[in-house]
Formats: structure tokens, C-alpha cells, sequence
């Protein structure tokens, strides 16, 4: 089982029964409802950019 975070709401889903999921650049994201899918196909930039790794405090 492998899960993922939701970009849109946090929820932690599972890639394999994960409510739909969609392709941004390249990187597949995966969502706990079709309501946190279509809010991340409206501005998909916005939800991709969060989830992208920052650097620690120094």
C-alpha cells in the first residue's frame, strides 16, 4: 500500500483506492474525493507548487 499526501486538503490517500487522480507537469497526484480533484484542476499550479520539497532553516 502506498500512500501520498492530497495536495488540496492533506489527506493522507492511498495511490490504489484513491478517489481520482491527476497528471501536472509531469508528477501524478492523487486525491481522497473527486471535489479535491476538481479543485486542483482549476489551478493546478497552486497545489503543485505546495507540495514541492523547501530547504530547511538554517
Amino acid at each position: 500500500m502506498a500512500t501520498v499526501t492530497d495536495p488540496v486538503c492533506g489527506m493522507e490517500v492511498d495511490t490504489a483506492t484513491a478517489a481520482g487522480s491527476s497528471e501536472y507537469q509531469g508528477t501524478t497526484y492523487y486525491f481522497c474525493s473527486m471535489g479535491c480533484k476538481r479543485q486542483f484542476d482549476k489551478t493546478p499550479e497552486q497545489y503543485a507548487e505546495a507540495q514541492e520539497p523547501q530547504e530547511p532553516p538554517q
